[in-house]
């Protein structure tokens, strides 16, 4: 049995969980954190981006340290895709979320699981169907003097902005690069379950 095929129907099997020879990619609860809205800084005054947060944890099951670089969200929508502004990457520390290198090389024990909180930075278009959506909004961060909101979690913002958050997210995927040694070794890639 070939390793690809291996790793396609454990992949299927663990529903949207990965792993590859002794590491386990799962995806956690998305109401920890919330959702941020960005305002444009220019007189038109609309939002330009929103920033979802996904907790992800990474499992090193082996007896050998593992190590990572980089930690990436694969966009699908064509707007965020063609921005490519990827991720900020954080770590839980004493119940503060603390902004972590995401291009510095991360330790996991063996036997361990680390938890990373990434935001992502989805781009919006400016269609007055789009921006309607976020009027509300709009008014409450200029009222506040501000250029950022945050807005509820990602369960809040699915239930209100269905179809959006679906354009926006359908298809999205988080890939992990992994070293071996002081080289890059295999790249870990799992689709997204909001």
């Amino acid at each position: 049995m070939s390793r690809v095929f291996l790793f396609s129907f454990l992949l299927l099997i663990l529903n949207c969980e990965s792993q590859d020879n002794n590491i386990l990619v799962g995806q956690l609860d998305n109401n920890k954190h919330s959702v941020q809205i960005r305002l444009s800084k220019n007189k038109h005054k609309r939002v330009i981006a929103i920033k979802f947060p996904k907790e992800i944890n990474i499992e090193n099951l082996g007896n050998s340290n593992i190590s990572f670089k980089t930690l990436d969200y694969i966009y699908k929508d064509s707007l965020s895709k063609w921005a490519n502004r990827n991720v900020s990457l954080f770590k839980n520390y004493n119940g503060k979320l603390k902004k972590v290198s995401n291009f510095k090389k991360k330790n996991i024990t063996s036997k361990q699981s680390d938890n990373y909180t990434l935001y992502t930075f989805h781009f919006l278009d400016s269609s007055k169907t789009t921006q309607q959506q976020f009027k509300p909004y709009i008014e409450k961060i200029l009222t506040e003097g501000k250029d950022t909101l945050y807005i509820g979690t990602v369960n809040d913002f699915k239930k209100n902005h269905k179809k959006l958050f679906e354009r926006l997210t359908k298809g999205d995927c988080i890939s992990i690069q992994f070293l071996d040694g002081k080289k890059l070794g295999e790249t870990v890639t799992v689709p997204v379950e909001w």
